[in-house]
């Protein structure tokens, strides 16, 4: 019954953890390279590469639990609406896991270890190789603009459904948006 009328308890709680962690992640790593050298860009690096990988486990984890728990089914949806929320919804599973394995793959080619949270070293994924780091730093760097633009669309298409449609579409993620 619960997933005719919105997402679980589960499926919400991993949603809103990974938009808050990328609230934090993509800003942080559009400015941690231009800080000077020293502790506070150290600790920008390491708290974006844990966020990082923290966020590849999340989307991981909720990769598996959306082929457990299948979305609530989305009525009153044009056949376009529901083929392009697909659409942007897989497109954001794979943003999400690319972003971070390029980013890893980045700092695996340039032979630097990364320490998640300062309290694991996660070994390198592959030999230092400076031409395939220019490379994964190339593609990890355009994704979040990626990465904004579905958010954009996705973010853009709930407000249309909650002010325009009034269907309820984005009460199911926001189950308290039925009260009102």
């Amino acid at each position: 019954m619960e997933r005719e009328r919105g997402y679980g308890a589960g499926a919400r709680a991993l949603h809103w953890i990974t938009v808050a962690l990328l609230l934090v992640i993509i800003p942080l790593g559009l400015v941690m390279g231009s800080l000077p050298r020293g502790l506070l860009q150290d600790t920008c690096f390491i708290a974006h590469e844990s966020l990082g990988i923290t966020v590849l486990g999340l989307t991981l984890l909720r990769f598996f639990w959306r082929l457990m728990h299948p979305p609530p089914r989305a009525t009153g949806l044009t056949p376009l609406e529901r083929h392009a929320s697909v659409i942007v919804h897989a497109a954001l599973y794979v943003i999400l896991l690319a972003a971070p394995l390029t980013g890893y793959l980045y700092i695996s080619f340039r032979g630097i270890t990364l320490h998640f949270f300062g309290l694991v070293a996660v070994p390198a994924a592959v030999a230092p190789a400076k031409p395939l780091a220019h490379l994964a730093w190339t593609v990890h760097s355009a994704l979040p603009w990626a990465i904004y633009a579905l958010v954009a669309i996705h973010f853009g298409a709930a407000l249309y459904h909650y002010f325009v449609r009034r269907d309820g579409v984005m009460a199911r993620m926001v189950p308290s948006l039925n009260r009102r």
